[in-house]
């Protein structure tokens, strides 16, 4: 099968999407598939990606998160899919190359999916406000509207789409198990943090991520695990660094935090193999891959019970919940894990290790490729 991706975030550029389409992408043409990547993007883009399946559209920067590109004229991407004989356009965008890709397939008659990946219309609520947040799902309905079929990770999400007149398929999110495993070592990460103990913050560092709950708690955590030598790690870059660093200055916790700034991919797993608690405050989250992540590296994690996060959570077994920006609950939470005894530490590791295998690479990539063929037979 010859299959067109589209999606407005590519390498370098590292995040829940770009790691997704990739694990699928590399499943699929170990399958014998050929897989040909349709992404915006600038100078660096391309010198990073000297595949000649990857087709870069020259882009500008979408400000509030620079990261992503908005792509200028990305339409020669149906002449591209035509003589790359594409069979199938498979979007995981909602921007600029969302619209090359209905436009690809309109001109070339292919069957067309989508896949939710990102809930931009609550990112678009916290910087402006309710009234933005109604217009984008408008937007979101109008665009899905085009497609043969959609697909989303979780029920959480397809409940929300749902509401929103938009019906979806349920097909998670892949991990790659194989990766981030328990038997990974923590190489040089413990004794460059300097700790006896390690609170783990991966991801996008943004608004909607809500790091500075994680912020507030910590004097707490720390005061309940006084002697454990505990500090926070938080690895990752984005648009709310700044931000987050000095609410680190102001609450005086500048000794007990650790900002890596964006950690390249072959690095990231020794950081999970690291740390004794993964933690997240986001409310934001789809399924929430880093969150999976270290639970296939046998980490226990603290989530906020928001989003499709209690899917992967199950309380007391394999992490614990707190409600959504609620500092004290999330303290107790991580202090909880911090302070466990062995032999329960390690029974929830194995927990959280059988959680996270039930989204391997394989499975997953089996599943979207049944819905790939559900569409070619329709």
């Amino acid at each position: 099968m010859r299959t067109g991706f589209f999606t407005d975030t590519f390498y370098p550029n590292v995040d829940g999407v770009v790691t997704t389409l990739m694990n699928y992408r590399n499943e699929m043409q170990k399958r014998g598939d050929s897989v040909f990547v349709f992404t915006s993007g600038d100078k660096k883009t391309r010198e990073e990606n000297k595949d000649k399946r990857v087709f870069v559209f020259r882009s500008f920067k979408f400000p509030p998160y620079p990261q992503y590109k908005i792509a200028l004229f990305p339409f020669d991407s149906v002449r591209i899919a035509r003589e790359r004989e594409i069979e199938l356009v498979h979007c995981h965008a909602l921007a600029s190359m969302g619209l090359a890709a209905i436009k690809t397939s309109r001109d070339l008659h292919l069957p067309l999916l989508g896949t939710f990946h990102t809930m931009v219309p609550l990112a678009a609520k916290k910087m402006l406000g309710r009234t933005a947040e109604k217009i984008l799902w408008k937007t979101v309905k109008v665009f899905y509207d085009r497609f043969d079929l959609v697909t989303c990770p979780t029920k959480t999400i397809q409940e929300i789409l749902r509401a929103k007149g938009v019906e979806s398929m349920i097909v998670p999110n892949a991990i790659d198990t194989a990766r981030f495993n328990p038997s990974l070592k923590p190489g040089v990460v413990k004794n460059l943090v300097g700790a006896n103990k390690i609170v783990l913050v991966a991801g996008r560092v943004s608004q909607e991520k809500n790091i500075g709950v994680i912020v507030k708690s910590a004097s707490r955590v720390l005061k309940e695990t006084a002697g454990q030598n505990v500090k926070f790690v938080v690895t990752g870059d984005g648009p709310d660094r700044k931000r987050v660093e000095e609410l680190v200055k102001s609450e005086g916790l500048q000794k007990n935090f650790v900002f890596t700034g964006f950690v390249k991919p072959e690095y990231l797993p020794s950081y999970y193999a690291a740390c004794d608690c993964f933690a997240t405050a986001s409310t934001f989250e789809t399924q929430g891959l880093a969150l999976l992540e270290a639970m296939a590296c046998g980490k226990p994690v603290v989530g906020a019970d928001a989003m499709a996060i209690p899917e992967a959570i199950r309380e007391g077994k394999n992490g614990f919940l707190f409600a959504p920006g609620d500092e004290g609950e999330c303290a107790e939470k991580i202090t909880r894990v911090l302070s466990m005894k062995k032999g329960a530490y390690a029974r929830m590791a194995v927990n959280a290790r059988k959680t996270a295998e039930q989204f391997s690479i394989p499975k997953s990539t089996s599943k979207m490729l049944d819905v790939y063929a559900e569409l070619l037979h329709r």
